[in-house]
């Protein structure tokens, strides 16, 4: 069954709403060679987040509550260049492979000495994928510019046989022209499961993004083999939850985060992002499945078995971020197979895993409608009833944080009296709506582990809001402390070429990195002193194909030489590099047809210090007993330089749990940090020579267990931009740690 309509009531409990489909199911049975995964005794890290149940979780024990504090750096291998990456290490068949911004490098995992490297320039991603053809031979898998590539796993080398001379282009069979596709390539590594690789897809968050379509590959050839339409089609499930024929224009509802897979059932567990834009949803009335839902697909044919949808008609950015986590529970002595998975909302929804049906009751409860003309804001959402959430839902002055000067805290409190400010799915407006939790969550990827031995989950949670304030693109942008009466101050302006770009700057750039380019860092980075961090040609990339939530932008080469020059770029500069006539005119911004468009920002809420103003801790990691659905403890999640307690600033890719009772991840305060399990207690911390970005791989060698991670998310040109106090010089690099060696 489909969702017609969205209940009024404010208790109808889920088996009673539409938002949950059930298909007949018919299970699979898993044919071609195992997984590495499926084989593995815990010596081995061989999928992306340690197996391709997304558990986060290792069961090797040597590494302990009572000897954990004796670990120390056991090899290192610095990144050329001082490259970047946020990538779990794969490690199997005796090797360690690591994605990073200049390619792909193998690792001997017991001593970090170099055995291959791949060079892919522009590589971003956060693990790989890699299949064994049963034989010997190992494949593994990464994404470049739109394009899924194989290699070998032994050497390196290019796989010619698969697609076009090794790989496959990703722009295709989306139901839209390929040359509209700005950009379409994942940075989550796909899921293998047989002969076939799954992947989905981040297409950017404006109004041309892509639709976000789950896709499977044949692994040997790249033929396509099934795909699913996470937009419908006419004639498919969901399709009236859509204005007539959606799928043609509407983008989104993508698959960026991650995906996990039950391979003793062949089904596949796929968490949905929202449907764009983003915020301002006149184009896309109805409550539009899939988007923010929950699907349970056949992998083996892509068919749909089941779906929850736990936002309808998502205006604030609410995406599901994080793998879903399958437990076995215990619910008054029934067992009970379940998937669980936590959202940006700081929710966590459990279910069934066969059948979809929830585990906790989960209840349609009305919300605040929206003011914003035309927009048909769902006047009820769905809210689990258990566990409670990891993440605060509504904010008042008294929330303010305590490091905000007497006179920015008047000031602040005056602005939050400005908003909208009505809880959790309060609708954006006009005037401006308080976010809680932001867009960012909540929780974000790789923030997610469960010990499936004891039912437990643990999660870490942004708690930072955000201001969401609508306004036409193009008007003037207000900064998030105007309130109306004070005007935004205004860029200078060197020269009339410059003026001119400040036009282009404002109707495309200024909603998230502000009028004076000061941006919101490190969420949003500035924009000052580029020319002088980034060449003109990575300038221009960016701006075609996006770059993270940022969105592409298709320019006139009359306006993009004018925003370039206000960029900072010298006139050689951008003489050399994009044709046209110095002094053009730049055409007027076209007026769209449909709906007035409306945009908002990304504008956390940061006080002028750039720390947030909301209450500390601004991040924390909560465990929970999800046989029962109760919160077991909370504890903050790291901290910032002298400010004890206050949690880190946008943690993404963290924790891994393991079966010697610890919660083991690096915090971006440039530590190794290690909890006990049951109690939060923090038991180890050792200091890292970067900024940690990506989940750990754990594993053994000869008996012995590494603690690997990526401690490469300095960047030296955002470094320009902040004092040396809060991002000191960084050397990037692959870091193992592990008990001392035995003599």
């Amino acid at each position: 069954m489909t969702r017609q309509s969205i209940p009024t009531s404010v208790k109808a409990v889920l088996a009673a709403t539409a938002t949950l489909a059930i298909a007949v199911p018919v299970w699979v049975v898993r044919t071609g060679p195992q997984s590495a995964a499926a084989r593995s005794d815990g010596s081995d890290w061989a999928d992306y987040l340690g197996s391709a149940t997304s558990a986060q979780y290792s069961p090797l024990e040597q590494v302990n509550a009572g000897n954990v504090a004796q670990m120390q750096i056991a090899w290192s291998y610095p990144l050329p260049g001082n490259g970047q990456t946020v990538g779990n290490p794969l490690v199997v068949d005796g090797r360690m492979i690591v994605p990073w911004s200049g390619g792909i490098v193998a690792l001997d995992p017991a001593t970090g000495r170099e055995l291959w490297t791949v060079a892919a320039p522009g590589v971003v991603m956060r693990g790989l994928s890699s299949w064994a053809d049963g034989q010997g031979k190992r494949r593994v898998f990464y994404h470049q510019r739109d394009r899924l590539y194989a290699i070998d796993a032994a050497s390196g080398v290019s796989i010619a046989g698969f697609g076009d001379n090794g790989s496959i282009d990703l722009k295709q069979g989306l139901d839209r022209d390929p040359a509209s596709v700005k950009r379409i390539e994942p940075k989550t590594p796909g899921r293998v499961f047989g002969n076939l690789i799954i992947l989905g897809s981040a297409g950017g968050d404006e109004w041309n993004a892509p639709p976000g379509y789950i896709r499977a590959f044949d692994v040997r050839t790249g033929r396509l083999v099934w795909t699913f339409h996470s937009i419908p089609h006419p004639g498919e499930p969901g399709y009236d939850s859509w204005p007539k024929d959606a799928w043609r224009s509407i983008g989104g509802v993508n698959n960026w985060s991650e995906m996990t897979l039950d391979e003793d059932s062949g089904m596949l567990f796929v968490p949905l992002a929202s449907a764009k834009y983003n915020f301002y949803g006149v184009n896309r009335t109805g409550s539009n499945l899939y988007a923010n839902s929950l699907v349970a697909l056949d992998a083996r044919t892509g068919r749909l078995v089941w779906h929850f949808q736990t936002v309808h008609h998502d205006l604030w950015d609410y995406d599901l971020p994080q793998a879903p986590k399958l437990l076995t529970l215990n619910r008054g002595g029934r067992r009970v197979e379940a998937v669980a998975v936590a959202g940006k909302t700081g929710f966590i929804y459990t279910f069934e895993r066969r059948t979809g049906t929830p585990v906790f009751p989960i209840e349609e409860r009305a919300v605040p409608a929206s003011d914003v003309p035309g927009e048909q804001a769902s006047p009820t959402q769905p809210m689990p009833t258990a566990p409670e959430p990891f993440s605060p839902q509504r904010m008042t002055a008294a929330d303010l944080s305590p490091y905000l000067s007497p006179d920015e805290r008047v000031r602040v409190t005056g602005m939050l009296a400005g908003l909208r400010n009505e809880g959790i799915f309060t609708p954006p407006s006009a005037r401006g709506t308080l976010q809680i939790p932001g867009s960012s969550g909540g929780t974000n990827w790789g923030n997610g582990a469960v010990d499936p031995r004891t039912g437990r989950f643990y999660v870490v949670s942004f708690n930072i809001p955000a201001i969401l304030r609508l306004e036409p693109p193009g008007g003037k942008p207000k900064s998030m402390f105007t309130t109306g009466a004070e005007p935004a101050p205004k860029a200078p302006a060197a020269d009339a070429a410059s003026a001119t770009g400040a036009s282009v700057y404002a109707q495309n750039c200024a909603a998230c990195h502000g009028e004076t380019k000061a941006g919101q860092p490190p969420a949003i980075p500035a924009l000052t002193d580029l020319a002088a961090r980034r060449t003109i040609a990575q300038v221009q990339d960016t701006i075609a194909r996006g770059r993270g939530p940022m969105p592409p932008f298709t320019l006139q080469p009359a306006a993009l030489r004018a925003l370039l020059r206000h960029l900072g770029f010298a006139q050689s500069q951008v003489d050399a590099a994009v044709p046209g006539t110095a002094g053009a005119a730049v055409p007027a911004t076209p007026v769209r047809p449909g709906p007035i468009k409306l945009t908002s920002g990304y504008n956390f809420l940061f006080s002028k210090t750039m720390l947030p103003a909301s209450a500390t801790p601004w991040a924390t990691l909560t465990a929970y007993d999800m046989n029962a659905g109760r919160k077991l403890w909370t504890v903050p999640f790291g901290e910032l330089p002298m400010m004890k307690g206050s949690g880190t600033l946008f943690p993404r890719g963290t924790i891994v749990a393991t079966g010697g009772g610890l919660i083991l991840s690096g915090t971006q305060d440039r530590h190794l940090r290690a909890w006990d399990s049951k109690s939060g207690k923090l038991l180890f911390q050792a200091a890292l020579p970067s900024i940690p970005g990506g989940v750990p791989a754990v594993y053994s060698v000869r008996g012995r267990q590494f603690v690997a991670l990526p401690v490469a998310s300095y960047d030296p040109s955002l470094a320009k931009m902040v004092s040396k106090a809060i991002m000191p010089e960084g050397r990037n690099s692959i870091v193992a740690f592990a008990l001392p060696a035995k003599r």
